[in-house]
């Protein structure tokens, strides 16, 4: 969408409102609705039809039954690389970043950039990223209401090009948020429409509105599609404000806050990797969304369709259905839908309301057990509160809370105007969350990285070279991060239990993988801080033994080359005696056995420099939480020993309990790793086969 212009200097908005090109420009809007509507509402019927085949009719014909609990992951690697190769070669990158919210500068797209934006759109929502329809149709709305004016009068006024533009997204929005007044109530809001240019918009965009949520019944009634409006159908009963509710608005208002912020931290920090590779990395982020969804069907037993998509589909039922979800699965429904929402915002496009508001209602259902708090007022400030942190649109977030839930919005509306507030004051004074970047990116970015000045390109200067130490160490830290958390998880019995030995065996392998890469760049790392950079630089293998940070990390990685191998190989659960203490206890072993050399070589490199100064400091405590890791791990692959005799494992229990301590101290030191005054740390990544 674009940004309004503001009346020329001098001219009476009256007159305006009064003339002759105003009045046909209300009734060209109202043309316009019907066909951006009809093309809204097929784009729409689109996205839902792949999306129905893609995850239930295609299961259902391979499988005989519902998809299994993998079944996202392909098609959400397959998702990255198409939404990346459009963004990459066709006009208009996709539209906007939604990792911004929405955009409120700039001309609307042409009609070259209408079909990069429909296709990134398409493939993004259809294939399971998480993220709104709402963003690519304010987009191609207002594209389509600019191209109309150019074919009828190619030297128009840029006054007439930005209210059909805004009346083009009006029509194509006009449903889908529940109201048209909602949607219309959204754009002008984004825009910062006051004054008497508010009417100069309005009628223009409610005309179009209006006639677009006839289309929308009308093609509804015709096909039997389905309307693709955000409602609920089922609303919990609500109860007057009290005193204690008004004080949990409070706390869900600041939980809100801090949660989107996180949300928008995930994806603002992914950028910069994005842009360095935008189809390798978006495809690796569709793997791990992909990853995530299964993750959380195996463990908590429910669709991974929770997770996946923008929510609008699976918001009805969780809210019909909430006494039917326990208090851990929805706690784990926040967190993996909060982590694949970053994610998306990352490197896909799409809008960021709807995965806002699921997010809100779930966390929304898990406090509504607290003393004085009750279901209806728990689901309206939960969305009130993430839609003001997300789209800082303070008036909007509480019209989408309180409409939403109909006749009962009006009970509850003090409390979510509360959780509103509080959100959006708290949203403003948190830091952006927006790491520094040596690749130059404006807020407006479309996915294209600026040029730097061709005699600064290739010699990089000291503070370049800081920035991109510090931008790997963070991809370093997070990918220990993860690791380290799959192993604990792993470690867990109630979890192996819950996915059987299989998966937990393939929970470790998967772990192992991200320790792995987090090894190699680690390793880089130091290859990269040897005195002989030039000539190191574009080797992959260099021989450094007497250089500490080198040894540390070579052998660091060559022990995570083992635990791969170890893991890989528990995967298969028949294996007798004789090849389990072959192809995983001794790998394991080793592994164990290179990760201790390791740590040691690290600790004594980071002591060198530990009473120096509060940077080597850390690095020395880092380097001692991972020695105590790398000890509990020697201890958990000696009590996985094979007995030879029998076949059982020597002591499981001390196996597990070794493993999960070991997991936790590598947590620990990779999230301290994450200070920028520590990125010279080693941490030896985690590793474990299943008891």
């Amino acid at each position: 969408m674009s940004e309004p212009a503001a009346s020329p200097s001098g001219l009476d908005p009256m007159v305006v409102i009064r003339s002759r090109p105003y009045i046909a420009a209300l009734v060209l809007a109202a043309v316009l609705g019907v066909p951006i509507s009809v093309l809204a509402y097929g784009f729409l019927a689109l996205v839902a039809a792949v999306q129905q085949f893609v995850f239930v009719g295609l299961p259902n014909q391979v499988f005989g039954g519902p998809a299994p609990a993998w079944w996202p992951v392909p098609w959400l690697v397959l998702c990255g690389l198409l939404t990346a190769l459009t963004i990459r070669y066709l006009p208009g990158t996709g539209g906007h970043s939604p990792a911004f919210g929405f955009k409120t500068g700039g001309s609307p797209p042409s009609g070259r950039e209408l079909v990069g934006i429909v296709l990134a759109a398409l493939t993004t929502l259809s294939l399971g990223a998480v993220l709104g329809p709402e963003g690519p149709l304010i987009a191609i709305g207002g594209g389509l209401g600019a191209l109309a004016v150019h074919l009828v009068k190619k030297d128009a006024p840029p006054m007439a090009l930005t209210i059909m533009a805004s009346a083009g997204s009006f029509a194509a929005i006009s449903t889908l948020l529940g109201s048209p007044v909602l949607g219309a109530f959204l754009i002008m809001e984004a825009a910062g429409i006051g004054g008497m240019t508010l009417s100069l918009m309005a009628l223009p965009g409610l005309l179009a509105s209006g006639v677009g949520a006839l289309v929308f019944v009308g093609l509804d009634g015709w096909t039997g599609l389905g309307s693709f409006s955000l409602a609920l159908p089922v609303v919990p009963p609500a109860v007057p404000p009290t005193v204690a509710t008004l004080g949990w608005a409070v706390v869900m208002g600041a939980a809100g806050a801090l949660l989107g912020w996180l949300i928008r931290w995930v994806g603002l920090s992914l950028r910069p990797l994005v842009h360095l590779n935008r189809v390798l990395v978006t495809s690796a982020l569709g793997l791990l969304i992909g990853l995530t969804a299964m993750a959380y069907q195996l463990i908590s037993g429910q669709s991974f369709t929770q997770v996946l998509f923008s929510g609008q589909d699976a918001l009805p039922e969780l809210v019909e259905h909430a006494a039917g979800y326990s208090l851990a699965v929805l706690v784990l429904l926040v967190v993996c839908k909060a982590l694949v929402y970053g994610l998306s915002l990352s490197a896909f496009r799409g809008g960021p309301v709807f995965p806002s508001m699921f997010i809100g209602a779930a966390l929304g259902i898990a406090a509504s057990g607290l003393p004085g708090m009750n279901l209806a007022a728990g689901i309206g400030m939960g969305m009130g509160a993430m839609c003001a942190a997300m789209l800082r649109l303070p008036l909007t977030a509480t019209l989408l809370a309180t409409l939403l839930l109909g006749v009962d919005g009006v009970a509850v509306t003090p409390q979510v105007v509360v959780a509103v507030a509080v959100a959006f004051v708290i949203t403003n004074v948190l830091p952006v969350p927006a790491p520094g970047s040596t690749t130059s990116v404006v807020p407006g970015d479309v996915g294209s990285v600026q040029h730097r000045d061709p005699s600064r390109a290739d010699h990089p200067t000291d503070s370049s070279k800081a920035d991109h130490s510090a931008r790997r160490g963070r991809w370093i830290a997070w990918l220990f991060i993860i690791g380290s958390s799959l192993f604990a998880l792993g470690a867990v019995p109630s979890y192996a239990e819950a996915v059987g030995l299989r998966m937990g065996a393939a929970t470790f392998f998967v772990g192992s993988l991200f320790f792995t890469s987090a090894a190699f760049l680690q390793y880089r790392e130091a290859v990269d801080g040897l005195p002989a950079l030039d000539a190191a630089r574009h080797s992959l293998w260099v021989w450094a033994p007497r250089n500490l940070g080198w040894l540390a990390g070579a052998v660091q990685l060559a022990g995570t080359l083992w635990f791969n191998w170890s893991t890989a190989n528990a995967m298969w659960v028949n294996l007798g005696a004789e090849l389990t203490d072959q192809r995983v206890w001794r790998p394991d072993a080793l592994g164990s056995a290179a990760f201790l050399v390791a740590s040691g070589v690290a600790l004594r490199d980071a002591g060198r420099g530990a009473l120096s100064g509060g940077h080597r400091t850390r690095a020395w405590k880092i380097g001692v939480i991972n020695m105590a890791g790398s000890v509990a791990f020697g201890i958990s692959a000696a009590a996985a020993y094979v007995i030879p005799s029998s076949g059982d494992i020597w002591n499981a229990q001390l196996s597990n309990l070794g493993t999960l301590v070991g997991a936790l101290c590598f947590l620990t030191g990779a999230i301290l790793l994450l200070n920028p005054e520590s990125t010279d740390a080693s941490v030896p990544a985690a590793r474990r086969t299943p008891p």
